[in-house]
């Protein structure tokens, strides 16, 4: 999974990278925390301008926070690839 969410940042770069973007548009996490003696959470994170829709959001497993990221991704690409070709 980790290879889907490598191609689908780069096309989000390419994508975004041909108009104004900020650094932060182009950065995503998937945190591993650990918090009160408790078993770790994964957070998924993504606070950029493009993509005005703030991503975070916990998991119990990296496999569901990555399948969530992938799915964000995907409808981000679609759509600014989309808005790039109406203009």
């Amino acid at each position: 999974m980790d290879h889907q969410i490598t191609a689908l940042t780069k096309q989000w770069f390419e994508l975004v990278g041909r108009d104004h973007h900020k650094d932060r548009d182009c950065h995503f996490y998937v945190e591993k925390r650990w918090s009160y003696g408790e078993p770790p959470v994964y957070v998924v994170q993504h606070q950029g301008y493009v993509w005005d829709e703030p991503i975070d959001e916990t998991f119990p497993t990296y496999t569901a926070a990555a399948r969530l990221l992938v799915e964000k991704l995907r409808e981000m690409v679609a759509a600014e690839r989309e808005w790039s070709e109406s203009g």
